[in-house]
């Protein structure tokens, strides 16, 4: 019995054991097919990456080139032009300016000669006063190569580039003038930080004066015209100029260029002009002494035709000034402007000397809306601008302007302006060239002491 079971037990083993084992030969073939397939894949996966490796060496290879040809820049933004990373380096800005003004004093005037306006020139007149463009690459302790320009056009061109009265041989007006260009290279100059103590400056070209207040760009300024102390001073220079900082709050500048006030790109003597200028600022006050001296192509001391003085010194001029500003809150800003001109021979301004103030100061009346007020002094030895009247041995101005602005945007804003001049004098100073009281047409004094002008303008910043 005991054999019968044994043999029965060993018989139903037997064949569940080769159940198993049948059925464990597909899991084993699905298995070893399975691991097949993954080494397949493993080496198409090997043979991509191979070609990607390939690849981007080449592309490495061609981007080696092309940086060493100076054609394209690597970066981790990718390839890009070298024109498009100069361009990436530099600051554009400016200013698109219009505007209207109105004689309110003689209505039988002539429209022309603004006496003072500078930018302005033409009474009763709509005018493009300035498509201001500036471009700027700063000289960095990283880059210490840089460069700076400003491109003007409209009336401002004009009036301060080549606008030019006629004189006869007594420095007396003809009445006629020369039309200068509606295009002006205000400044051009290229600059160098060298690495002397915390950075020494080196701008060489046309350079903008380190004197004075205001400027030409009007968005600049506090007023819509620039004022009579503004016209005394002198605006741009070509030559060379180095500055730099002795601390956070002072600094120096020195330059040596061709005239005090006459800016030619080609200078026809050896005779130079020279400037310094000691500032100091803070976040709410600063203060700017500085001087020019030199020659002075204006001076009738110098030889027809060019070349050096006549007589020693006396074709030189020099121009003192001195700028404190102040910004005691944020709504707030003011500054003082002194100019003493020392002409040593006869010039525009004949010999003698010229002393000039002004002070303005604008507030802040919401974040949109401000106004702005300046007065201005300036009295002379000998005749002033134009004329005060040849037989006047001394010259006494006086000029207000109170302007209002308001922005229309954060890039707009619109100004509105009244300003009244008088001349204290002997000669009439205004309405050159008008027929009022019985003077011709072409009159050089006309009848008028005192002229009183209004202003609209509206100006676009980018």
């Amino acid at each position: 019995m005991r054999s019968k079971l044994i043999i029965v037990a060993t018989a139903a083993a037997s064949l569940v054991l080769t159940a198993q084992m049948a059925a464990a030969d597909p899991v084993q073939e699905q298995l070893r097919l399975m691991e097949q397939r993954m080494a397949e894949m493993e080496d198409r996966l090997q043979a991509t990456s191979d070609e990607l490796r390939a690849a981007k060496a080449t592309v490495d290879e061609q981007q080696g080139l092309l940086s060493e040809a100076g054609l394209v820049d690597g970066s981790d933004e990718g390839i890009r032009s070298s024109v498009g990373n100069f361009m990436k380096e530099i600051d554009i800005s400016g200013v698109a300016a219009a505007s209207y003004n109105y004689r309110f004093k003689g209505p039988g005037d002539a429209n022309n000669d603004n006496v003072g306006l500078y930018r302005h020139m033409n009474a009763s007149t709509f005018a493009f006063d300035q498509l201001w463009i500036t471009m700027d690459k700063e000289p960095t302790e990283e880059a210490r190569a840089g460069f700076h320009a400003d491109l003007v056009y409209g009336e401002s061109a004009r009036a301060h580039g080549g606008d030019r009265s006629v004189f006869d041989s007594n420095g007396i007006s003809t009445g006629d003038s020369i039309r200068g260009d509606e295009f002006l290279l205000y400044s051009a100059y290229a600059s160098y930080l060298a690495n002397v103590g915390s950075g020494m400056r080196i701008d060489a070209g046309r350079l903008a004066t380190p004197l004075g207040a205001e400027v030409l760009q009007t968005n600049q300024n506090f007023n819509i015209t620039q004022g009579l102390v503004w016209g005394v001073q002198p605006v741009t220079h070509t030559g060379i100029q180095v500055s730099g900082n002795i601390t956070d709050e002072i600094g120096l500048a020195f330059g040596v260029v061709n005239d005090v006030y006459d800016d030619t790109f080609v200078d026809d003597s050896r005779d130079k002009a020279y400037y310094g200028q000691i500032s100091f600022s803070t976040d709410m006050y600063g203060i700017s002494v500085g001087a020019i001296v030199g020659k002075d192509s204006a001076s009738e001391y110098r030889n027809e035709g060019g070349g050096t003085c006549r007589s020693g010194d006396e074709c030189k001029t020099s121009v003192f000034n001195v700028v404190a500003t102040a910004d005691p809150s944020d709504a707030v800003s003011m500054w003082l402007d002194f100019t003493w001109v020392k002409a040593f021979g006869d010039d525009m301004n004949h010999k003698g000397d010229i002393h000039a103030a002004a002070i303005a100061g604008r507030w802040g009346i919401t974040d949109s809306t401000g106004i702005a007020g300046r007065v201005e002094y300036v009295r002379t030895d000998n005749n002033f601008m134009r004329a005060l009247g040849e037989s006047a041995n001394t010259g006494e101005v006086m000029s207000y302007t109170v302007t209002a602005d308001h922005a229309l945007t954060d890039s707009m804003k619109v100004r509105l302006e009244a300003r009244y001049d008088r001349n204290f004098s002997n000669g009439a100073l205004f309405a050159i060239g008008s027929n009022n009281d019985g003077a011709s047409s072409n009159s050089t004094t006309g009848k008028r002491n005192d002229q009183l002008v209004g202003l609209a303008e509206i100006y676009y910043e980018f």
